[in-house]
């Protein structure tokens, strides 16, 4: 039984190193390089939870926020941002937009993976049966 997580990065080596260490945790992983691939994947798959960037190409995090409160199925499904601006109207944003967590960058993964696991424990998501 695992969770399936939608990891949207565009930076390729940010991106392969974290969908090795979910995986490591035993989280199903999709991965997409920008927010418009996200939201075609996220649509498709109904993943459990979303982490993306804000600052990537095509479609960037906040668009990304607003694409899933405006959309029937996916404003359920908690996103975690991953960002390397810390500055408080970033973070604010972000939540205002409906982010369920913001980490800054870098960031320790046993963080992320904390607060991963208390995002599916409180939104409730089943895991997938495999």
């Amino acid at each position: 039984m695992q969770h399936t997580i939608l990891l949207i990065e565009d930076k390729t080596g940010l991106r392969d190193t974290l969908q090795s260490l979910l995986e490591l945790h035993q989280y199903q992983v999709i991965t997409a390089a920008n927010g418009e691939e996200g939201i075609h994947l996220a649509t498709e798959h109904l993943p459990h939870l979303v982490i993306s960037d804000i600052y990537m190409p095509v479609l960037n995090g906040y668009q990304l926020l607003e694409a899933f409160q405006a959309h029937e199925q996916l404003r359920y499904i908690p996103v975690i941002i991953l960002s390397a601006r810390s500055a408080t109207e970033e973070v604010n944003l972000a939540l205002a937009k409906g982010a369920a967590a913001y980490i800054n960058k870098p960031f320790l993964f046993a963080n992320l993976n904390a607060n991963i696991q208390q995002l599916l424990q409180t939104s409730g998501a089943a895991p997938l049966n495999l």
